[in-house]
């Protein structure tokens, strides 16, 4: 009786998803770069209604997926190599290489992973348009950033 107690209590406590330890929860500035992305690949991919509801079904998994499992993995190591770069030790620097490195290839299976979903109900001409899209959306984020970064710095010369 008490080992089945134990179980349910276990169980509980792993599907509950309120646990911050097994349920990552998504912030708002994620969610809405998300939904921009989502509506800039859909406002400039040609797709019949059926091939945009599978898209929307795979790009929304794949991206909470992808957000969760190697984007902030990632840019949590970057934080740490940045912190450290000065003091940190042979065997921490090798550490972070291989972590980076089993980051990366995660990050290409779960694209060719979304890539071979989108192409079981999706042409392949729209599949490489959106795969275009995104590069497109990624490079006109970056640009804004660099902007803003560029304006804040002009902004902070001028204070002084």
């Amino acid at each position: 009786m008490k080992k089945s107690v134990a179980f349910i209590v276990l169980l509980l406590i792993t599907i509950n998803p309120t646990n911050d330890l097994f349920a990552q929860k998504l912030s708002p500035r994620y969610k809405d770069f998300k939904e921009m992305k989502l509506n800039y690949i859909l406002d400039n991919t040609e797709m019949s209604k059926e091939e945009e509801e599978h898209f929307q079904c795979v790009f929304g998994s794949y991206e909470d997926k992808y957000h969760s499992s190697v984007w902030i993995k990632e840019r949590k190591i970057k934080k740490q190599i940045q912190n450290s770069l000065d003091t940190i030790n042979t065997a921490s620097a090798s550490s972070y290489i291989n972590e980076y490195y089993k980051l990366e290839k995660l990050g290409i299976t779960l694209r060719n992973d979304r890539n071979q979903k989108l192409l079981e109900k999706i042409r392949t001409k729209q599949v490489l348009s959106i795969l275009h899209q995104e590069k497109l959306f990624d490079k006109e984020m970056f640009k804004r950033i660099q902007e803003l970064k560029n304006k804040k710095k002009k902004e902070e010369e001028k204070k002084r």
